[in-house]
């Protein structure tokens, strides 16, 4: 299980970093802070899930909101608040949710 949640955070890594890089965010600065906002919320999600699986069906859409307005709120705190940043917040985030999903990642 919690090689899962690992395998489900780099997932998440790899693809929400690359569609900022993809988008302009490319220096380390930039990248390093999209790596961390991505592992911090991504593995305290996936841990709430692991440890309160009775709660899944409420936890997974209200995390997924939780996480894109933390994410988002680093993000604006580290490179301005702008309309364009949330929603690449939340596509982002869409982006890894659902390609867990294919992959059929019990986590994601």
């Amino acid at each position: 299980m919690i090689r899962q949640v690992f395998e489900a955070c780099l997932l998440t890594v790899v693809i929400e970093t690359a569609l900022f890089m993809l988008m302009g965010y490319r220096s380390s600065r930039m990248v390093s802070i999209v790596i961390c906002a991505n592992v911090i919320t991504n593995l305290l999600l996936n841990l709430s899930l692991v440890f309160l699986p009775e709660l899944r069906a409420i936890l997974v859409p209200a995390g997924e909101i939780t996480v894109v307005i933390t994410e988002y709120t680093i993000y604006a705190a580290a490179f301005g608040r702008s309309p364009k940043l949330f929603a690449l917040t939340a596509a982002a985030n869409a982006l890894s949710f659902s390609t867990g999903c294919l992959l059929q990642l019990p986590l994601q």
